[in-house]
């Protein structure tokens, strides 16, 4: 996992590069969104063919890197306004089966450390379960749109509390060893923190987004409010 640490670096910045480019009108930034998008799919697929030459990897690795692969891949479509067939059954059996995968690790690892700190495995557990509510936030848009922004807001809090405490409690005795929620997360060997920072990324723009803050995204060539203007001397 370690090893593709600069490769994810690139991508958050190019991520966040073209977030502000296409912020401000620049049609190249929806594009290089797009490009992220397939970036991640492909260091995705890429890690999950290295997995085949480990004995030990087990079946949740193989099927969140799965997961991930065609979520992103779904993503980078929709950019690009590419549509076909069942897309929205594969974007949403991916998110499903990724739920269920953090949902196992979950339960694998509160168990395991519940009995050596209960404060620890509430931390732990409060980022497995931001991720579940996160990934179904994103995947019931297109079928329960009703429900997205509510489980958006309670992945959030979730989130939120856990980096709070765990900056808090800094020092989390764990069998004689002094650590942390972040330290702790941070050796899993997933891709759980990578996808818990794009999240809290994508989050803090739909909350400033809302209050004015930052700019919307457009893919248009001209702003919102040109269309706005036009709409509003056609009818008087």
């Amino acid at each position: 996992m370690r090893q593709y640490n600069t490769l994810y670096y690139l991508l958050f910045v190019l991520l966040i590069m073209g977030s502000f480019a296409a912020m401000a009108q620049n049609d190249y930034g929806i594009t290089i969104l797009g490009i992220v998008s397939f970036a991640f799919s492909f260091l995705f697929a890429l890690q999950l063919m290295r997995s085949f030459t480990k004995k030990k990897t087990g079946y949740l690795y193989f099927l969140e890197l799965l997961s991930l692969i065609m979520l992103s891949l779904v993503l980078g479509f929709r950019v690009f306004y590419i549509h076909f067939a069942l897309v929205e059954f594969v974007f949403g059996t991916a998110g499903v089966v990724l739920v269920a995968v953090y949902l196992n690790k979950l339960i694998q690892t509160y168990s395991e450390v519940r009995t050596r700190n209960k404060l620890l495995s509430v931390l732990v557990a409060c980022f497995h379960l931001s991720l579940i509510f996160y990934t179904l936030s994103m995947v019931t848009v297109p079928f329960i749109p009703s429900l997205a922004e509510p489980a958006g807001a309670i992945a959030f809090a979730l989130l939120i509390g856990f980096i709070a405490a765990s900056y808090l409690k800094k020092d989390i005795m764990l069998e004689g060893e002094k650590t942390s929620g972040f330290k702790f997360v941070s050796r899993f060997k997933d891709r759980s923190v990578v996808l818990a920072s794009l999240f809290l990324l994508f989050t803090l723009y739909l909350g400033l987004t809302k209050v004015s803050v930052l700019p919307k995204m457009y893919s248009d060539e001209f702003p919102q409010s040109y269309f706005q203007l036009i709409n509003q001397a056609e009818t008087g």
